[in-house]
């Protein structure tokens, strides 16, 4: 069991009590005092160069200081120093001036977003952050069901026609959603949801993306064997998806539906990583402009 104290996390407790507390707590004279906060002084140094190369491992190389600049890939990445600071501050304009578009046109469509909300990179992760304390009972957000892209928005947007032909082909039904999201996002400026598409990664650096060699290696890790079969499972389900658009889709399709392996992995990695469905993975797919976006915490990547 870890101890309470997040700054000492390697002292254990016992029978339901704290030895170290109660150690601190105790009566003690001057010097032994000023060498048992000796003592903590030079523990917490040791422990903090440790968890900080813990952060370094899993890529989080700026992690002191925090840098809230955006990555040329949608939050890929962060600068720092000289050029990279300068490029940093574009970057960050750019992302404030996004987030500002994407808040008007969410507002403008019957969507609530409290002021107090901003978004930035910190670590290298793009999300949503508080500038300041909510109070009791204050809305955060309200999605309204006009900004959501899913089948249904799909039916009744200007290619309507070609995801009619598609439902009515069997077309698998998040596939038909992905290409909604891809073809939304290739019309740029002319889609409604263009202020949304902004603040989306252009790539994503997860399980889609990496070798036989390097999935075998994750194979025999301890502990990853659940991974490894959920990237196995969604290597197979893309296949599945892009084969059944190369054979029933690709060929007779318009100029404005003819997408690359790329284009469709954006898709596919997108509506994983921020759409939304049921539990059980039946019902609609659907995609809800802004419930993705503060998809940052530390502890999830961990995890993942």
């Amino acid at each position: 069991t870890r101890h309470p104290h997040p700054q000492f996390p390697a002292f254990p407790l016992s029978s339901g009590s704290c030895v170290f507390c109660a150690r601190i707590k105790a009566r003690m004279n001057t010097g032994r005092i000023a060498s048992k906060l000796l003592f903590i002084a030079a523990l917490i140094a040791v422990l903090g160069v440790a968890s900080g190369q813990f952060f370094v491992n899993l890529g989080d190389k700026q992690k002191a200081g925090a840098t809230d600049v955006v990555g040329s890939e949608g939050g890929g990445g962060v600068a720092a120093g000289g050029d990279g600071a300068a490029a940093g501050g574009d970057q960050t304009a750019q992302l404030q001036e996004d987030w500002t578009a994407f808040v008007k046109w969410f507002r403008s469509n019957g969507g609530i977003i409290s002021s107090k909300l901003t978004v930035k990179v910190r670590n290298g992760r793009q999300g949503c952050y508080f500038k300041e304390r909510m109070r009791r009972g204050e809305t955060i957000v309200s999605f309204p069901r006009n900004l959501r892209l899913d089948e249904k928005t799909a039916m009744k947007g200007k290619a309507g026609h070609i995801f009619q032909r598609l439902k009515s082909d069997n077309c698998y039904p998040d596939l038909l959603v992905i290409l909604h999201i891809v073809h939304e996002r290739s019309l740029a400026k002319d889609s409604f949801w263009f202020p949304y598409f902004k603040l989306l990664r252009s790539n994503y650096n997860n399980i889609m993306g990496l070798t036989e060699p390097q999935m075998k290696t994750l194979l025999r890790r301890p502990g990853c064997e659940n991974t490894y079969n959920l990237g196995v499972m969604m290597r197979r389900t893309f296949n599945n998806f892009y084969e059944w658009y190369k054979k029933n889709i690709e060929p007779w399709a318009p100029p404005e539906f003819q997408f690359s392996r790329d284009d469709i992995m954006w898709g596919f990695n997108t509506l994983v990583t921020c759409g939304w469905g049921q539990e059980n993975g039946n019902g609609d797919k659907q995609m809800v402009p802004f419930s993705d976006i503060p998809n940052h915490r530390r502890e999830s990547a961990q995890k993942a």
